[in-house]
């Protein structure tokens, strides 16, 4: 009956006293909290809140299951430390939570240089776009925030900024506009897009606004959980997508990827770090070859 993760979005809602400022507080979009919210509403057969103008107003019953379910998170947090503490007496382990595009460009350079000082570490990599579920707690989150949506700040956690991630325009090499050398954003009003972002988080949010920016929606072709299945839309010039650079510097055969402007989408990439390790050795070291690959990344760009 119970789902740990929706009692912690309901949580959420309860100290944040509204679905915007906790899907906020969650790095999720208020959508999907709306659906963890009434999904646990129906699982415990009892009224949680009831709309009240254009918020919601928190009955008696959510808040004592808010209030009471402390205890199951606490205990849970303790059995975390337990079997945290047994898995370091042999061999310390850093969990690390990124998403996909930073794990395949830019982590690699990190976990040598860490390897190199800490060669007894073992690494658990983690994604948490999309958030599948209850991860593990992590030491580093690496994450996408929207600029114009303001900072994101985790819990327990130091914020890190690392760099900014303009997009591009991915097409086909025999679409018109790939002998271009950069693309007007209003000039995708009327191309066919291939949807690769399901899950709505901060990376296609930034693309959202971006055409709301330009004055259009954008005409989905297809949509696709499969980045895969999506550049292969892409690459059969069926239609087009918009990637952060992250995502384009190394493109399957077939495809190019065309610089963008007015306006240009542009992510933000942070690095949080657990407060409470953030003095260990292997943690410092982390910190300081994540900033250093970031520097090597830019300068990369640049030239």
């Amino acid at each position: 009956m119970w789902d740990l993760n929706r009692l912690r979005v309901w949580r959420a809602v309860v100290a944040t006293g509204s679905v915007v400022a906790a899907a906020k507080s969650l790095n999720y979009t208020p959508a999907t909290v709306s659906q963890h919210i009434t999904t646990l509403q129906k699982s415990v057969g009892a009224t949680l809140y009831r709309r009240s103008g254009r918020g919601i107003e928190i009955t008696e019953f959510g808040k004592r299951l808010a209030e009471d379910s402390g205890e199951v998170f606490a205990s849970v947090a303790k059995l975390d430390d337990l079997v945290e503490s047994f898995r370091n007496v042999s061999r310390p382990r850093m969990r690390i939570a990124a998403f996909t595009s930073f794990n395949a460009r830019v982590l690699p350079d990190i976990i040598e240089a860490v390897a190199a000082e800490h060669p007894d570490l073992r690494f658990d990599i983690q994604l948490n776009e999309p958030a599948k579920g209850r991860r593990s707690p992590c030491l580093i989150e690496v994450r996408a925030e929207v600029p114009q949506e303001g900072e994101v700040h985790l819990p327990g956690m130091t914020r890190i900024p690392l760099f900014d991630d303009d997009y591009r325009v991915v097409v086909s090499e025999r679409h018109e506009l790939a002998g271009r050398e950069s693309v007007p954003f209003i000039d995708l009003a009327e191309q066919h897009w291939v949807d690769h972002d399901l899950w709505s988080g901060p990376t296609s949010t930034v693309v959202d606004l971006a055409c709301a920016a330009a004055g259009f929606e954008p005409r989905n072709f297809a949509a696709s959980e499969d980045d895969f299945a999506a550049l292969a839309l892409v690459a059969s010039n069926l239609a087009i997508t918009v990637l952060p650079r992250l995502s384009t510097l190394q493109l399957p055969p077939g495809l190019v990827a065309v610089d963008l402007t007015d306006p240009v989408p542009v992510r933000r990439i942070l690095m949080h770090v657990r407060e409470k390790e953030a003095h260990l050795p292997h943690v410092r070291a982390f910190t300081a070859a994540a900033e250093a690959a970031v520097a090597t990344h830019l300068t990369s760009l640049a030239t």
